[in-house]
């Protein structure tokens, strides 16, 4: 029997030449598969639930996500009032929530780590506030001013031109200014601050106050339907006035 010989060389016809960008390839696929789950390892992701004091879910809530560098990034939770960040650097973060009436009480602190961290968060009621701004030198204002007095009522020049002539006409018009808190008997007329006298003509008025200030200190008598007549001062001057009635 012959004797068996194993050649300690492989055969040539069991090595197939690859392209070298093919093999390219394949190495970089490899270091993929070897070094892709340490790579995935390093990140982290944030999840929870976002409820209102109730316990209600509470959807389209905003979320917002401080890291260690400063960087923001927000999402809004879904309609189970759910949230979720991924692919974030581990390190300390910083987590707020708001939604309408709704705010989380004060920022909450998140360390993650690599993998997954859960946090839920509760928000409260934001109690309403109401501002009132006080303004100054808007709309009427209260004085103790005689002219401020709201029967005040003051005539001089046209308008005291427009009144009649006639004393008697006159006096009828002064009487219905001075209106019906004057009492039965009328309001009191004081010319040049005497009560009792005659009325002068209105050429002779320099000007008339009607309940100007009728609970005034320096009154004898109080209260409204006060006609106070002030008549024009002397002068050097010849004045006066001429009235007739023909009869035919």
């Amino acid at each position: 029997m012959a004797a068996l010989h194993r050649s300690r060389h492989p055969r040539p016809d069991l090595f197939v030449r690859l392209p070298i960008g093919t093999v390219r390839l394949i190495c970089s696929l490899l270091s993929v598969l070897i070094i892709g789950p340490s790579l995935f390892a390093q990140t982290a992701a944030l999840h929870g639930v976002v409820t209102d004091p109730s316990g209600a879910l509470v959807p389209g809530a905003t979320i917002t996500l401080t890291g260690p560098s400063g960087s923001t990034q927000a999402t809004t939770t879904k309609s189970d009032g759910t949230y979720a960040f991924s692919g974030l650097e581990p390190g300390e973060y910083t987590v707020q929530a708001s939604a309408p009436s709704l705010v989380l009480p004060e920022p909450m602190k998140a360390s993650l780590k690599s993998g997954v961290e859960t946090l839920n968060l509760q928000l409260k009621v934001v109690m309403a506030t109401q501002q009132v701004a006080v303004q100054g030198n808007v709309g009427p204002t209260v004085s103790t001013a005689s002219a401020g007095n709201a029967s005040a009522l003051v005539l001089r020049g046209e308008s005291l031109n427009a009144l009649p002539d006639d004393p008697t006409d006159l006096a009828n018009d002064l009487q219905a200014l001075a209106g019906p808190s004057a009492g039965p008997n009328g309001g009191a007329v004081y010319i040049d601050g005497f009560s009792g006298g005659e009325l002068p003509s209105k050429n002779e008025i320099r000007e008339i106050r009607i309940n100007q200030n009728p609970f005034s200190a320096e009154y004898d008598r109080l209260g409204f339907g006060r006609i106070e007549i002030l008549t024009k001062p002397g002068t050097d001057k010849l004045r006066g006035a001429l009235m007739f009635n023909g009869i035919r």
